[in-house]
C-alpha cells in the first residue's frame, strides 16, 4: 500500500524537524571557536533564537524543562513501537529525519534523550488519545524510537523490558568511513583551539595511527563519549540484539545503501516495521552533516584501518548471512 504525500507540507515538515539541529550546531561553532553563525551576529539574534528554541516541535537532544513539565498533563502517554539505531556518526539523524516525515510516523519530542528506564521515556511521546486519532485519520500510527546508541547494553535490555515484540532496525555504516566520520567529530567537540594542539587529534592518520596503537590496552581519546576503534565494530552487539528480540525481528542495514538510494531502503524499512510505502524525497543537504572543513582521509590510514576491522566484518556476515560493500 503507498501513502500519498503533499510535496509543499513535507519541505514544511522538514525544515521544522531539522531547525533543532541546525540551532545546536550554531549554538556550538559559536562556542567551540570555529566561527559566529548568522543566529548569533548580534544580541537581538541570539535572543530571537534562544526564544525560538523553546517553541520547536522536535529536538536534537533533551528539550527545555518547561516543555517537558507541561507534557505530565496530557494525558498517559505511548512507548515506541520500533526501533531504528545505530552507533554514532552513521548517519541516524538523516535517516531519523526521513522516517519522521512519515505521515503514518508520530514523531517524539526528542530524537537523544537519556536512555533510563523505558517508562521515562514516555514523556516524549504522544498520548494515547492522539496517537488513536492518528490511527484514525491516517490507518496506521507509529511511534520510533531513533537514536545512535546501538552499542547500549542498557537500551537493549530497557526496551526489550518495555516492548519485547518490537521491530529492531540495526543501520551499519562503512567502519572506516565511520571512524573517519567519528574523528571529525572529536575535532569539532573538542573545539578548535584544542584541536589544534593535540598531536593526535590534528590529522586523521595521527589519530589512526595512535587509535591502533593504544587498542585495546588503553581507551583512544574522545571528546564525544565513544572510542572510535571499539564503535565501528558491530558484531558483537547485532548480536545482543538478535539475542534479546529474535533474528527475525532484527534487520540489519547498510547506511551505505541508503546514501545512495534513499528510498530503496526506506521502503525496506517501513515494511518491516509495518508502515505504508510512502516515497520521502531527498533533502537538499544531509541532517546533522559536521559543519566543519577538514581534508579527506588519506589512502594509507584508510587501508590500515580496513586491514583492522577485516576480522570483525567477517564475524559480522558470518553472524547474519551477508556481506556489505565494505
Amino acid at each position: 500500500m503507498n501513502t500519498n504525500i503533499d510535496m509543499n507540507e513535507l519541505e514544511r515538515r522538514r525544515s521544522k524537524l531539522t531547525r533543532g539541529y541546525d540551532l545546536v550546531a550554531s549554538y556550538r561553532m559559536r562556542e567551540l571557536g570555529y566561527g559566529t553563525p548568522p543566529e548569533y551576529r548580534s544580541r537581538w539574534r541570539r535572543m530571537a533564537a534562544m526564544l525560538e528554541y523553546q517553541f520547536l516541535p522536535h529536538y536534537f537532544g533533551t528539550p527545555p524543562d518547561w516543555r517537558l513539565g507541561l507534557r505530565q498533563f496530557g494525558g498517559r502517554r505511548t512507548l515506541p513501537d520500533f526501533c531504528v539505531i545505530g552507533p554514532i556518526k552513521s548517519g541516524s539523524s538523516d535517516l531519523a529525519v526521513s522516517l519522521m516525515l512519515h505521515p503514518n510516523v508520530m514523531t517524539p519530542l526528542a530524537k537523544e534523550f537519556p536512555i533510563g528506564d523505558a517508562e521515562s521515556w514516555r514523556i516524549f511521546y504522544p498520548t494515547e488519545d492522539e496517537k488513536r486519532r492518528h490511527a484514525e485519520r491516517h490507518g496506521v500510527a507509529l511511534a520510533p524510537y531513533l537514536a545512535p546508541f546501538m552499542h547500549s547494553m542498557l537500551l537493549i535490555d530497557a526496551l526489550h523490558r518495555a516492548r519485547p515484540d518490537a521491530k529492531i532496525v540495526l543501520t551499519l555504516r562503512d567502519p572506516v568511513e565511520r571512524t573517519y566520520s567519528h574523528w571529525k567529530w572529536d575535532m569539532f567537540l573538542s573545539g578548535k583551539k584544542r584541536a589544534e594542539t593535540l598531536p593526535f587529534l590534528s590529522t586523521f592518520s595521527a589519530y589512526v595511527d595512535t587509535a591502533l596503537e593504544v587498542y585495546p590496552e588503553h581507551a583512544m581519546y574522545s571528546a564525544c563519549g565513544a572510542s572510535a576503534l571499539q564503535t565501528s565494530i558491530y558484531w558483537k552487539s547485532v548480536g545482543y540484539w538478535r539475542e534479546k528480540f529474535g533474528a527475525e525481528n532484527v534487520m540489519v542495514a547498510d547506511m551505505g545503501e541508503y546514501f545512495s538510494d534513499r528510498n530503496g531502503l526506506l521502503r525496506k524499512i517501513q515494511e518491516f516495521v509495518g508502515l505504508p510505502h510512502a516515497e520521502i524525497p531527498s533533502p537538499k543537504v544531509k541532517v546533522n552533516e559536521n559543519p566543519i572543513r577538514v581534508p579527506p582521509a588519506d589512502a594509507a590510514s584508510k587501508a590500515k584501518l580496513k586491514a583492522f576491522f577485516e576480522p570483525h566484518n567477517q564475524k559480522l556476515w558470518d553472524l547474519i548471512g551477508k556481506r556489505f560493500a565494505w
